[in-house]
């Protein structure tokens, strides 16, 4: 194996999409990647034998079989505490680096510099968008794109890592809050390009029911459980309501998130992990006005 990836795993949680995973790991060998160790999770996958015959072509592959459905986030969780690297390079089953150029010089950790996950710029194939202006230089960013980022996995796991009951839905907002009040930094890379190739078959589509309430639910409770109540509840609520109407879709679902958003603001007290209200409003301005 290079041994500039000695220290590093690919890391890629999935659920029922065998075919799409197989195309993405025939990307990562085009891209460099095909020696680097790889972990999968399978959360439950209708059929248990689909997701280890989609990645058999790939050598010393592991596959983490979930016995019940944990979701994306806690999936997550369980590849860093078990892939036994430094460095995790997280993706999404559909989606894959253009290269590998950009991740070696990422690979050392640096204590001094505060820096928990490294994100990159990432493009929609299908829409050819960019999630980042490309004239945007390196910097300290926001959040990170959980299918497309490196972790340095100590510290994520020092700080809790994802919140498992999240499923999935703002997970990475929640962590990028919580790793930035506890004062580590995520750090936007534009020389690695990672690609989106999100698309669908009959067999292999999302539960939009299920993503939508999950999205109105979380947005609540990242700010919620992550600062002062008084401040947190209104901030997330603003946040739920202002995306449900902006995608003018599965109301009821919406609906049943935004309430359960604020019950379980209450109901998952002993989870909170509230920042100083200084911290909060720092973070607030920060998100409003970073570009990364």
């Amino acid at each position: 194996m290079n041994q500039a990836f000695d220290n590093l795993a690919i890391l890629i949680p999935t659920r029922n999409r065998p075919g799409i995973l197989a195309t993405t790991l025939k990307e990562l060998q085009n891209a460099g990647l095909g020696e680097v160790p790889l972990w999968i999770y399978d959360d439950c996958s209708a059929d248990a034998a689909a997701i280890p015959k989609a990645v058999e072509g790939w050598p010393g592959v592991r596959v983490i079989t979930g016995k019940q459905r944990v979701g994306q986030a806690e999936g997550r969780n369980v590849l860093m505490r078990v892939c036994g690297k430094e460095f995790g390079l997280f993706l999404d089953d559909d989606s894959f680096p253009r290269s590998s150029a950009g991740l070696q010089k990422h690979l050392v950790h640096q204590p001094e510099l505060r820096r928990a996950v490294v994100t990159f710029q990432y493009m929609d194939v299908p829409t050819q968008r960019y999630s980042t202006p490309l004239d945007l230089p390196e910097g300290i960013a926001r959040s990170f794109q959980g299918g497309g980022s490196l972790f340095h996995i100590p510290t994520v796991l020092g700080l809790g890592g994802f919140r498992s009951f999240f499923i999935y839905g703002y997970e990475e907002p929640e962590l990028s809050c919580r790793l930035q009040m506890n004062g580590f930094h995520i750090w936007y890379e534009p020389s690695m390009v990672v690609l989106h190739n999100h698309f669908e078959t009959p067999a292999e589509f999302r539960n939009y029911a299920e993503y939508h309430y999950l999205y109105a639910r979380n947005s609540i409770l990242m700010s919620s459980l992550n600062m002062p109540l008084w401040l947190g509840l209104p901030h997330g609520l603003v946040r739920s309501v202002r995306r449900s109407f902006f995608q003018r879709k599965f109301f009821r679902s919406k609906i049943r998130g935004t309430a359960d958003g604020i019950w379980q603001s209450f109901t998952l007290w002993r989870e909170r992990t509230p920042g100083t209200v200084a911290r909060a409003k720092d973070w607030i301005r920060f998100s409003r006005t970073c570009s990364r």
